[in-house]
């Protein structure tokens, strides 16, 4: 009998207990450790993210960039780099405080992408459009430029598939063979907007160029600054060829930004959001004349 009673009064006890916590979460909590935070603080007493304070302590800001040059977003000459993503690269770093080591050693574009993807560089810059696949390794800053699609036709080629049918039209359901540059996002869009076309990737700009100029392939697929200034260089070329820009479609392009790295991410777009020297298309003209 006593067992039992003890045991009662035990239960009591507890409910009670349980009760008075459920009654008063502040002073529970309050018994609870401080939570562990994640931020580090640096050298000189800066509080930062794991992902900033990672280059902080490297003491550079790697950044990806694909090695043949692409004025007047980037071009080497005499060992110095300069143009619009070279200046927009420097001045992220300069925000982190630190210097900018540019990393050229992907193969093709698509590989410089790769470089943040596996956490080689912190981020890649350098006309990089998005693409569901690298969506899939990387996160994009918001836009710094938008770029109009465009194509760069063969006059006789595109005369004789169109015949008497509407440029509209023809461009709508392009049947023929479409050049672009190859492990670009240009393979992906020219797939996703030219669906009934045959596409042909070649390694370079000015082999696509010469291509379309002997009439090897129909048209090539780039960004209306590229194609514009094909036949502004040389305005002979207006003979046998033509350009058309779409109205519908885009080339958004961003800084590519590791998936883990959202405070380095967080910097990236409010220093694209904040430049006063916002690139377009026509001071880009200006610039690769």
């Amino acid at each position: 009998m006593m067992r039992v009673q003890r045991s009662w009064r035990a239960l009591v006890l507890l409910v009670a207990c349980a009760c008075a916590a459920v009654a008063s979460p502040a002073l529970a909590a309050d018994s609870l450790p401080p939570a562990a935070t994640s931020m580090v603080r640096g050298a000189d007493g800066r509080l930062m993210a794991p992902d900033i304070a990672r280059i902080v302590a490297r003491g550079e800001l790697v950044v990806a960039m694909f090695k043949g040059d692409s004025p007047p977003f980037y071009t080497e000459k005499k060992g110095v780099l300069s143009g619009i993503d070279v200046d927009l690269a420097r001045s992220i770093g300069k925000e982190l405080g630190v210097p900018v080591r540019f990393d050229r050693s992907g193969a093709t574009i698509d590989g410089v992408v790769e470089l943040v993807g596996l956490g080689q560089a912190d981020i890649a810059i350098g006309r990089l459009g998005r693409t569901l696949k690298r969506s899939q390794m990387v996160q994009f800053s918001t836009p710094y430029m938008l770029l109009g699609h465009a194509m760069l036709l063969n006059r006789v080629r595109f005369a004789e598939m169109a015949g008497e049918r509407p440029l509209k039209q023809v461009m709508r359901d392009f049947k023929g063979q479409i050049g672009v540059m190859e492990r670009t996002s240009w393979e992906e869009f020219a797939r996703r907007h030219f669906p009934q076309a045959s596409v042909k990737p070649y390694p370079s700009w000015a082999a696509l160029v010469d291509a379309v100029s002997r009439g090897e392939v129909a048209g090539a697929y780039r960004d209306e600054l590229e194609v514009r200034a094909v036949l502004e260089r040389d305005p002979r070329l207006a003979l046998t060829l033509r350009t058309v820009t779409f109205s519908d479609a885009q080339s958004v392009l961003s800084v590519m930004v590791g998936v883990g790295d959202s405070t380095l991410l967080s910097l990236v777009n409010e220093v694209i959001g904040t430049r006063a020297d916002k690139p377009s298309v026509a001071s880009a003209l200006k610039l690769a004349r």
